[in-house]
């Protein structure tokens, strides 16, 4: 992400998995002087591959190299991991799990508890319970490893190290995976006109597991500026990204719950973050080639702040100083005008869609009992800049009608 790539949702990338494979499975781990694998074997697995079976072809490898080799040689613990990779790549994230704990405790037999896959296979563990859990406390113990594991061989201040803390509060920040739970309390009390009942509510959130690693990241970045121009505005987008959520999500809160945010402080953070963005706007913009990418992130990021302040001018104005375009990323029949107030109008129907752009949106996750814990992604609208105007696009919605949202 830091040295280039959009900045969503970030993995680690391990292309060995689905090219290049074969090439080195072939010949053992490198470095290590192993049996080339049997051409039977390698046809098989590349058959699987061409039938776009990519799964199942590792799996057929690591049956054979554990039968071959012995659980705990090179060539079977990358394949191992690889195998709990592509489990977490499909969503199977209990057989991820447990694949990926195998490939550990493989790695840690044949190279110690630092050495061969033990960096990769954490971090992969702990962005496959970062998906599969509600409390991304569970994914942390293995971020926190990783990491541990980055400064045991010394690379503690390393781009590298600061990479890998802004992956993981991208992955945390997922599908509102740090949204918290509302607990409450009943409580007996006795004012003078008698014994009465009160329902202490509270609400927790994640979202100081993140800011942990955002901070850090922080820290680290003002001092790799001589290898990494600019390292320092990108990882501020990271961090006004995630306070932005956090101060959404405590902004939904009734009065009554502990944890409320008051309207004032809301409209402080937000001016906080927005002042962050345009501060690292002006730091990237001295190399607009170089930090395209990254000043789209931040300028999307003060379009999302004047939506949420309900700021339809500034909005606007952002679209008409080319700050920001979406031309090419919404097909014109889910492009809506939007009229005073927020009021989406839908131009070929020629009525009002009562659905206001400014209206907040989560995704629900399913109730406690449901095979599914995936969020469930409604349609919404959000504003984007078509040809230097304000509109509204339609999201997660292929096929809806003007009264399914009503």
């Amino acid at each position: 992400m830091l040295s280039g790539e959009h900045p969503t949702r970030i993995r680690v990338v391990m292309a060995w998995l689905v090219t290049g494979l074969a090439a080195v499975l072939a010949t053992g781990t490198a470095g290590a002087s192993q049996p080339e694998t049997p051409p039977e074997v390698m046809s098989r697995y590349e058959a699987l591959m061409a039938e776009g079976e990519p799964t199942a072809a590792v799996k057929f490898l690591l049956d054979h190299a554990e039968e071959a080799y012995g659980e705990n040689a090179p060539r079977t613990v990358r394949l191992t991991h690889g195998y709990g990779y592509l489990l977490l790549q499909d969503g199977e994230y209990r057989k991820a799990v447990k694949a990926l704990k195998k490939a550990l405790d493989r790695s840690i037999a044949a190279y110690g508890d630092t050495g061969g896959e033990a960096f990769d296979i954490n971090l992969n563990l702990g962005y496959t319970y970062a998906l599969w859990r509600d409390n991304p406390s569970a994914s942390t113990r293995y971020f926190d490893r990783a990491l541990e594991i980055l400064r045991e061989r010394g690379e503690h201040e390393s781009l590298a190290y600061v990479t890998t803390l802004v992956n993981i509060v991208f992955s945390l920040m997922e599908d509102g995976g740090l949204e918290g739970v509302h607990t409450s309390n009943v409580r007996d009390y006795f004012p003078p006109e008698g014994m009465k009942v009160r329902i202490d509510l509270k609400y927790t959130n994640y979202f100081h597991l993140a800011s942990k690693y955002a901070r850090e990241a922080v820290e680290l970045s003002s001092r790799l500026e001589s290898e990494a121009p600019f390292l320092s505005a990108k990882i501020a987008i990271v961090q006004a990204k995630l306070n932005v959520m956090e101060t959404t999500d405590l902004d939904d809160l009734p009065v009554a719950v502990e944890g409320y945010i008051s309207p004032d402080a809301v409209s402080g953070n937000y001016d906080r973050e927005e002042a962050r963005l345009l501060a690292a706007i002006e730091q990237l913009a001295r190399d607009t080639d170089a930090n395209s990418i990254f000043l789209k992130a931040a300028n999307h990021g003060l379009m999302e702040i004047a939506w949420l302040q309900k700021d339809e001018d500034r909005m606007a104005a952002m679209c008409a100083s080319g700050a920001l375009d979406s031309t090419s990323d919404y097909p014109p029949d889910r492009l809506y005008e939007i009229m005073p107030g927020g009021v989406v109008f839908a131009p070929e129907i020629g009525i009002r869609v009562s659905t206001d752009l400014f209206s907040p949106l989560k995704s629900r996750v399913a109730p406690p009992g449901e095979l599914s814990r995936e969020p469930v992604k409604k349609p919404y609208f959000k504003p984007v800049c078509i040809n230097g105007r304000l509109m509204a696009a339609l999201i997660h919605a292929p096929r809806v009608t003007v009264e399914e949202l009503r």
